[in-house]
């Protein structure tokens, strides 16, 4: 195998650029899904169940690397967690696979959380329409989750039909047969 590109966007374009792209990203995705669900279902917004907010709020992240993990059960064995903590209070998970995947499955296992979590939560949104304000915040900060992983796919895109990806400590190689 032949490495064809290397991908590490932390280092191309720094932490706090991605941050921002996510925040934006969070806001617009917010912005559209609310109004939109706003205008369907004009019901009384209530804010009671704030804890249960708070508590969707903290397991977004970990069922979003759940998800990703999905697509590549057979290789659990090869799967090594590892977390690390930003701006000491926020802690960033990283699932590293020792094992070569198949472009399509690493874009498949790039896309399924934004696919899986999100409908849900704006389906729960419309089922419980006086409680749609914390759906669609849950669901936009999930959004916001995925644009890293938005990012890989535009990337992956592009790349060779039949190329294999390998991860690494920090990003992804993209390798072709030679």
């Amino acid at each position: 195998m032949k490495c064809w590109r290397t991908f590490d966007f932390e280092k191309r374009y720094g932490f706090n650029k991605i941050m921002i792209f996510s925040f934006l990203l969070m806001m617009i995705f917010f912005s559209f899904s609310f109004a939109f669900m706003q205008s369907m279902y004009s019901e009384t917004l209530y804010s009671a169940y704030f804890e249960l907010f708070l508590i969707g709020l903290l397991a977004v992240y970990p069922l979003h690397k759940l998800v990703h993990i999905l697509p590549v059960w057979r290789c659990l064995g090869h799967i090594k967690l590892k977390y690390k903590i930003k701006f000491f209070c926020l802690p960033v998970l990283f699932l590293n696979i020792k094992k070569p995947i198949p472009k399509k499955q690493f874009i498949l296992c790039l896309l399924l959380p934004f696919f899986i979590i999100n409908p849900a939560l704006l389906i729960c949104g419309s089922l419980l329409p006086h409680y749609m304000h914390y759906f669609t915040m849950l669901a936009a900060v999930h959004t916001g989750i995925c644009a890293l992983d938005f990012l890989y796919v535009k990337a992956l895109v592009t790349s060779p039909k039949y190329a294999v990806i390998e991860e690494h400590d920090h990003g992804y190689e993209i390798l072709i047969p030679q």
